[in-house]
């Protein structure tokens, strides 16, 4: 459910979050969102350690930082362009893969750990500190991004365009439809490791 909560926003809301990314500032869109995730952060801290939390109110927060990510990952993604030659695209779009895959598998262990050896409250905190961080990044690291002479499109022109560039484009299609492929039987899994993990825990005890 908290999974669900974090990555239901960004599935529903990247397609205006990429519009808006487009037609404004994607440092200033950026900054935005990791406030949003920093705010839920940090008043799901403040709860956690005055002890007033529950299940629902972790998954609200959850779905908050979600909305915030979704609002931040298309903005960032398309800024690579601003900061660097477009030599140096192809290498920092590789290197920006293999640094997410890798922290979807280094962060969980090290946030059980930290759960498991100093408590929620803790795993909390330091993540705020890491989002406060990202945004001390955002604001020292000033680029400009590239100017266009056309005037700003409205957000529905926007996605409407999109989708049909997506429609015509046989290599998106066939990426989605290899994304949706393997989402289909990876999500299998994950959905049997809290029941495997209760199973095993109840076994220990």
């Amino acid at each position: 459910m908290v999974q669900t909560s974090t990555t239901l926003p960004v599935f529903i809301l990247s397609i205006f979050a990429g519009a808006i990314a487009d037609n404004f500032s994607r440092r200033n869109v950026m900054a935005l969102g990791w406030c949003v995730i920093a705010l839920s952060s940090i008043t799901l801290t403040a709860l956690v350690g005055l002890g007033f939390y529950n299940p629902w109110m972790i998954r609200a927060f959850s779905c908050l930082a979600g909305c915030g990510a979704a609002f931040t990952d298309p903005a960032w993604h398309a800024s690579v362009v601003d900061i660097l030659r477009k030599r140096e695209v192809p290498a920092a779009v590789t290197l920006i893969s293999v640094g997410y895959h890798a922290m979807r598998i280094i962060g969980p262990a090290l946030g059980g750990g930290v759960v498991a050896s100093f408590g929620p409250l803790t795993a909390f905190a330091i993540a705020t500190l890491t989002y406060l961080t990202m945004l001390w990044a955002i604001g020292r690291c000033k680029w400009s991004g590239r100017s266009s002479p056309l005037p700003r499109e409205p957000i529905t022109t926007a996605i409407h365009d999109g989708a049909r560039f997506t429609a015509l484009s046989g290599e998106i299609k066939a990426a989605i439809a290899r994304g949706t492929l393997f989402g289909r039987q990876a999500s299998r899994y994950w959905g049997c490791c809290p029941r495997a993990l209760a199973i095993s825990w109840e076994e220990d005890r």
